[in-house]
């Protein structure tokens, strides 16, 4: 018998037909920089992403618009309102006073005294020629000071022992208390005595605060003659709105 030959056969593998695009419905995420396809649920989520990213933007530019507005708002409000200084201002400081000067004549020079504990001090006497206006030793301080620069010489450990007749009735100063001050009447007696720690103080009993007669002299006494050495001597203060002030190089 004789047998036909049927068509013949393939051997190669069948063609599968392409893969859906469309990932509605299947779990199949789309390459990551692929687009999502519009309606599906990456599609939505980046949609609602955008959208909230533009309220918001939308949103800090009407908050940066409205903060421009109050800031100009309360910049013009400020300039109208503002009023220049008036003496009628209750605001007002008090305006300064004429200054009162005190006039220091050149100094005596230094002249060694030998004090009564012993040692050495030095003396300088400053007349206190005048005052425009009278002065109070309750509104001024006694300052020796550095005439380069106006640095002061502090006496925070001077003791000042002190007699009617007698500047130094103690110890001298020494290099921890360089110097103390004595005032002087016209007559030549000692009223009072000034150091940086204790300010003012009567040689006897009596007030420290007292008025400064023209004629009457600052007496300086120090460890160290300060004559011609580029010191000088200053009395500084204040009463009501004047200010105090008179100096002399030593």
């Amino acid at each position: 018998m004789t047998v036909r030959d049927g068509p013949p056969v393939s051997t190669d593998p069948p063609i599968e037909p392409p893969p859906s695009r469309d990932h509605e419905g299947t779990n199949e995420r789309p390459r990551a920089g692929t687009p999502a396809p519009p309606g599906s649920f990456d599609g939505r989520a980046r949609s609602f992403r955008e959208e909230q990213t533009k309220r918001r933007s939308a949103q800090r530019e009407r908050i940066g618009t409205f903060l421009v507005v109050i800031i100009i708002v309360l910049g013009v409000y400020t300039i109208v309102t503002a009023r220049p200084y008036s003496a009628s201002s209750r605001y007002q400081f008090p305006p300064l006073g004429p200054e009162i000067v005190v006039n220091l004549a050149t100094p005596s020079g230094a002249s060694p005294v030998t004090c009564t504990a012993g040692g050495t001090a030095y003396t300088e006497r400053v007349p206190w020629t005048n005052s425009t206006q009278p002065v109070s030793t309750g509104d001024v301080s006694v300052r020796v000071y550095e005439i380069f620069d106006g640095d002061t010489i502090g006496d925070p450990n001077a003791v000042a022992n002190v007699t009617s007749t007698n500047v130094c009735a103690g110890a001298p100063p020494d290099s921890t208390a360089l110097w103390y001050a004595v005032l002087a009447a016209p007559n030549g007696t000692n009223l009072l005595t000034y150091t940086g720690g204790h300010q003012w103080t009567a040689v006897t009993t009596g007030p420290s605060d007292i008025q400064v007669e023209n004629g009457s002299a600052l007496i300086l006494v120090t460890n160290v003659s300060l004559a011609g050495s580029g010191r000088g001597i200053a009395v500084l203060g204040l009463t009501g709105t004047s200010q105090i002030r008179g100096t002399v190089a030593l």
